[in-house]
């Protein structure tokens, strides 16, 4: 198939086209996607960055509690609190130490000294009453790991308001666990969370503690907040998984591409969320632009290709080939001016129009010889059948003379195969080719003519004809005339004697490999025989095998009652072998070894000489 479509110039220069236009094109799409998937790379990490950033405020709200805690458990008020003593002068310097240290940073609502029994032993503000946090998880996990924790959402009872409590443990000179001391973190002065500035206008942020519970989202609280937040299985991949980025659908269902920042030990956890929409969606929107134009720019230089290939070389080379198809057909002066073509493509056009020229000369040539030939072929045809037709009268001439019955019988026979002779010669000067003949007229006329020779009129004897249309060689048609001459000659003088009426059926069929069945049937007396029952042999009977022969065919005689003549041959022309044997068709040994007399012989080479 494809290499039908190749055949047209016009798709060939096409296919060119293409390959000069594609070949860049696919590597400018290979390059687009390569272009495409590094930025979905780097897409994929600018929330990491995000969420780093968006972490600053917390990660420096816990290095400036770290180093309050720091500084108080480094005073020495505290340590003597700690300590055990009960002096007030004591534990009012203390929390004049907690108020100075404190209160000059409004992150924080309240800053506490736990003992190991979690009793508050000092204060920053000594006005809020608070309660044992012994049973406090965040407590127990300060007291058991001796490193500083976080604590997850809380609501103060003492602010009336929710926080987070970062607590670090208070160590003596000697090292020993003493107490803890809790700052608590309002979370309403987080919520400014996301503000930061180089984030992203459609990124969200959620601050997460070590539950996963909400603490300050910068979409709001409630279901603004949970709706940038994945499934709670993701979020436990976070917490507990470690999970530090994904991408999963949010609570509202639109994708989304989350980073994780976690702070402290694990205690803190700020998520970054973006829309996919936002971030890959524009980077596909882009390659799809640069492969449609690529694509468009190749679909354009190809149309630009046929239309060119058009105007420019194949509506010449169609309008050469019309020219060439007409001077294929006969008209050898066809138009073939070019002008506005290819040089090349003119000197194709006039060199076709010279060698149709040329043509012509050459044809005229022979068309005149030709016709001379035919002219001569023809009046040697005509010549011959003149001079058949010549000795015919001279022959009648002759047989007028007072020499019996007899002699004037044979000059009759020999007249008529001498007018079987001229009549294959006039109709094969009168077809067109001066070489074949059409059987069915020559059949029927050469029969009338027998009839006319035999002087039996057809109201005795009804003839009736079936011949195929068909055409036949002149070397065919000259045995096969002989033949039928000498059969139809033996039914006219025996079949129907003593002014007897009769009929007589000639037909021809032939098959479709070639091979023909001529039968002649004649319901007089059947043949003539011998005592011995075996058929007369006469000069007739000898020249209707020796024509079968050269017709390479075989012969069979059927009667009484009546007489069924049938002769098989090949309408084609005869092999070498058979050509070979014609040539002694008419030999006297070989009549000899066919059963012929000896005064059959001699008769049959005198019949032979004279024709």
């Amino acid at each position: 198939m494809i290499g039908t479509f190749l055949q047209p110039l016009r798709h060939r220069l096409i296919l060119l086209f293409a390959i000069v236009l594609v070949i860049p094109s696919a590597f400018g799409v290979w390059a687009a996607i390569g272009s495409y998937r590094g930025q979905i790379a780097v897409a994929r990490d600018a929330p990491a960055r995000f969420a780093a950033l968006a972490s600053n405020y917390e990660a420096n709200l816990l290095w400036q509690s770290q180093q309050i805690v720091q500084n108080l458990s480094r005073d020495d008020q505290v340590l003597t609190v700690l300590r055990g003593t009960e002096d007030g002068r004591v534990k009012l310097d203390c929390s004049e130490a907690f108020t100075r240290t404190v209160k000059p940073y409004p992150s924080y609502g309240t800053a506490v000294l736990f003992n190991l029994a979690g009793n508050a032993m000092c204060q920053w503000d000594e006005s809020k009453q608070l309660i044992n946090v012994a049973k406090r998880e965040w407590f127990k996990t300060v007291v058991a790991t001796s490193a500083p924790t976080l604590s997850g959402y809380l609501m103060s009872p003492a602010l009336h308001e929710p926080i987070i409590s970062y607590a670090a443990p208070v160590f003596d000179v000697d090292g020993t666990l003493k107490g803890v001391i809790s700052l608590g973190i309002r979370l309403n002065w987080l919520s400014a969370i996301g503000q930061e500035p180089g984030l992203p206008n459609s990124g969200e942020i959620t601050l997460l503690d070590r539950y996963g519970a909400v603490l300050v989202s910068s979409t709001g609280d409630g279901e603004q907040a949970l709706d940038a937040l994945p499934a709670q299985s993701s979020i436990d991949s976070i917490i507990r998984g470690g999970a530090r980025s994904l991408e999963a659908p949010g609570g509202d269902g639109e994708p989304r591409i989350y980073a994780v920042n976690a702070l402290g030990n694990n205690d803190l956890f700020i998520v970054f969320s973006l829309p996919r929409a936002a971030v890959i969606d524009p980077l596909l929107r882009d390659l799809m632009v640069q492969i449609g134009i690529l694509c468009l720019v190749s679909i354009a230089g190809m149309m630009a290709a046929l239309l060119g290939a058009r105007h420019l070389v194949t509506r010449w080379t169609e309008k050469l080939t019309e020219a060439a198809n007409s001077m294929s057909l006969g008209n050898l002066f066809a138009d073939t001016e070019l002008r506005g073509a290819p040089s090349e493509i003119r000197q194709l056009g006039e060199n076709l129009k010279a060698m149709a020229s040329r043509i012509e000369h050459r044809e005229a040539d022979l068309r005149e010889s030709l016709a001379q030939k035919q002219l001569m072929l023809r009046e040697i045809h005509h010549r011959v059948k003149n001079n058949l037709q010549i000795v015919t009268s001279l022959l009648n001439l002759y047989a007028r003379l007072p020499r019996g019955d007899a002699f004037k019988q044979t000059f009759s026979d020999l007249q008529m195969r001498i007018n079987a002779l001229a009549l294959v010669h006039r109709h094969l000067y009168e077809s067109e080719d001066l070489k074949e003949i059409d059987l069915a007229p020559f059949m029927k006329n050469l029969c009338a003519l027998l009839q006319d020779g035999s002087g039996i009129p057809s109201r005795r004897v009804r003839m009736t004809f079936e011949f195929p249309n068909l055409r036949m060689i002149g070397d065919r048609a000259v045995p096969l005339a002989l033949l039928t001459t000498e059969i139809l000659t033996n039914c006219f003088k025996h079949a129907v004697p003593n002014l007897g009426s009769g009929s007589i059926k000639v037909s021809m069929v032939v098959a479709p490999d070639g091979e023909a069945c001529l039968s002649i049937i004649d319901d007089g007396i059947g043949p003539a025989v011998r005592e011995d029952g075996d058929a007369v042999s006469t000069m007739g009977t000898t020249l209707i095998a020796a024509f079968t022969r050269q017709l390479g065919g075989t012969i069979s005689v059927v009667g009484p009652p009546g007489t069924s003549t049938t002769i098989r041959f090949n309408v084609l022309p005869l092999k070498a072998d058979h050509a070979a044997n014609a040539d002694e068709a008419f030999a006297p040994d070989q009549a000899a070894e066919s059963g012929a007399e000896p005064d059959d012989n001699r008769a049959l080479e005198a019949a032979t000489d004279r024709v």
